[in-house]
């Protein structure tokens, strides 16, 4: 393994893990409004799912969609779909809030990603899609095999990216204290709501 190249990745890894985009902002939100605990889940899955996008990308996921544009346009659109329910949801906590009462016995009108949501929610995430594609290509030759090229890239953005979700996660849960607050409570749903809105016009625009 060329080591210089390596190190590379590595900056390349925490310059483009550890500043704002839609996982870590969301991420960020999540805790601050379910909890840390209930947001591990959506960590999880972010990780899982960019991991695989990685390893696709590394065995030519971009020659795929070269021949077949059409499944490119299918995922975008199902995507796009399904993020704007999920924004849906988040827009409608932000708008109508829960009583107090039922706000102090832990009801919420949203809930947080599940595992196997984050991880799809990868495919359709513009930073986490270039991410991966630009790794790809610009460390091709880190080895001389695709599957060593896979299991050094995978390494090492678990080892130097992924810290990054739990520091936006644990900052997001700091703020957690002001969720009796119901005016905090309705800017984080509609900051959440506006993150996957942006979200989507990216994808379409892409």
């Amino acid at each position: 393994m060329d080591m210089a190249l390596w190190l590379s990745l590595v900056g390349f890894v925490f310059a483009m893990s550890y500043t704002p985009g839609p996982n870590n902002l969301m991420v960020m939100s999540s805790s601050a409004l379910f909890g840390v605990r209930r947001t591990l889940p959506h960590w999880l899955g972010m990780n899982v799912g960019f991991n695989v996008m990685l390893v696709a990308a590394v065995f030519g996921l971009g020659e795929l969609v070269l021949r077949f544009p059409v499944a490119l346009v299918v995922v975008k659109a199902g995507g796009s779909l399904w993020l704007a329910w999920m924004a849906w949801q988040y827009a409608v906590a932000a708008l109508n809030p829960l009583p107090a009462a039922a706000r102090s016995a832990g009801q919420t009108r949203t809930r947080p990603f599940r595992t196997y949501e984050a991880a799809l929610f990868q495919w359709v995430n513009p930073k986490a899609m270039m991410m991966s594609v630009s790794a790809a290509g610009a460390y091709v030759a880190l080895a001389d095999t695709a599957p060593e090229r896979a299991a050094i890239m995978v390494g090492t953005f678990l080892c130097f990216g992924a810290p990054a979700g739990l520091a936006w996660m644990f900052a997001g849960g700091t703020l957690k204290r002001f969720m009796g607050d119901p005016r905090w409570a309705r800017i984080l749903n509609a900051a959440i709501a506006g993150i996957i809105l942006l979200t989507i016009a990216l994808i379409l625009l892409g």
